[in-house]
């Protein structure tokens, strides 16, 4: 018969209820571990409240600096349609001079 399989598992007893505590005692005990839950829930929510209002500022940042971005996308359109524009008629002038040329 083979030997069962060898497990690295460990077991944690289920906690106990410490019998010299009464009633009132433990209830009181089990309020001041909720306060200091909530008031740890309170922290995080401030804290993750923070960290949304900076997220928002980068985002606004970084909106304001994309806008600037396509402002200058922009112009350079604008100036590179002026030089094709250029480019044309230099073009233009190149092949009137290469089909006339001087005697």
């Amino acid at each position: 018969m083979p030997d069962p399989p060898k497990s690295d598992a460990t077991i944690i007893p289920f906690p106990q209820r410490d019998p010299t505590i009464a009633g009132e005692a433990r209830l009181s005990q089990a309020l001041g571990a909720l306060d200091a839950a909530l008031d740890e829930q309170r922290r995080a929510l401030s804290d993750w409240r923070f960290a949304m209002t900076e997220l928002g500022i980068g985002v606004a940042a970084l909106s304001h600096s994309l806008a600037g971005y396509q402002d200058s996308l922009g112009l350079v359109e604008t100036k590179l349609g002026g030089l094709h524009e250029q480019s044309a008629r230099l073009a233009a002038w190149a092949d009137g001079v290469m089909a006339h040329p001087l005697s």
